[in-house]
């Protein structure tokens, strides 16, 4: 199988001092982790620096990182959108990190006759943004239970014609989300090209005690289509050392094959 790199999103972790969040990340084993902006109680350059210091000191290396969100559901929070998704942009370049995923930024409240322009102006900002900082975005299909819009392959065809005619946003496959509607491999199809990252977990963002058929099918299908990007084990705060070990161990079996 194409080598494609195991990396532990640290948004499990979002409840520790940071140093602890990280170092947890290493001493279970991962060289790589997705950066999630809910691990930081305060955005600014301190904490920036102190994240990178950190990922440096434990030989880490952040392959992407979750960009804080807001779901608006009203216009007069549209600005404070483009500010968490500025700052988290920043806080990627600072790691070096060369992919964010982002959620359209769009309660599944906004009456429809409001999502266009709410999405353009969030995204007109945020795209440009993201360009100057040569930091790719990358789109991801939500869950069922989320508050924002993009869970399904209509939503998001709707989101993409809106915030990105030139076709060169990124796609973040949520395998958790897409065997909850049914949808993985419709999206996987039809956005393999973009494909920029994989959130694995089992339903309910629960870990894997072992190899399933719908895991082991998800892995030979990225392998048909060539991926080679990260695959970031996204997990609850519920799951103990030992499940994400066991998660970690049933992709490498697969991986190792």
């Amino acid at each position: 199988m194409i080598s494609i790199k195991l990396s532990l999103s640290n948004g499990i972790f979002c409840k520790r001092a940071l140093e602890e969040n990280i170092a947890e990340v290493k001493r279970l084993g991962f060289n790589n982790l997705e950066f999630n902006m809910k691990s930081v109680e305060v955005e600014d350059d301190v904490t920036v620096h102190a994240a990178k210091k950190l990922v440096d000191d434990f030989n880490l290396k952040c392959l992407t990182l979750h960009a804080a969100t807001l779901h608006v559901k009203d216009e007069v929070e549209v600005h404070r959108a483009v500010y968490y998704g500025k700052i988290s942009l920043e806080f990627a370049r600072k790691l070096l990190v060369p992919v964010m995923v982002v959620h359209s930024n769009i309660s599944r409240k906004l009456p429809e006759s409001q999502r266009r322009d709410v999405l353009e102006r969030i995204f007109g900002e945020l795209t440009l943004y993201a360009k100057n900082l040569n930091v790719k975005l990358a789109l991801e299909n939500l869950s069922y239970a989320s508050s924002g819009y993009g869970k399904d392959a209509d939503e998001l065809e709707e989101i993409f014609g809106i915030i990105d005619e030139e076709g060169i946003m990124g796609f973040t496959l949520d395998f958790c989300h897409g065997e909850a509607t049914g949808q993985t491999f419709s999206l996987l199809e039809k956005y393999h090209e973009r494909l920029s990252n994989i959130h694995v977990s089992n339903r309910a963002h629960r870990p894997f005690s072992s190899e399933t058929a719908s895991l082991n099918a998800l892995m030979k299908t990225l392998s048909d289509y060539g991926y080679a990007g990260p695959i970031t084990l996204e997990l609850s705060r519920k799951c103990t050392p030992e499940q994400i070990l066991n998660t970690k161990s049933a992709l490498e079996r697969i991986l190792n094959r």
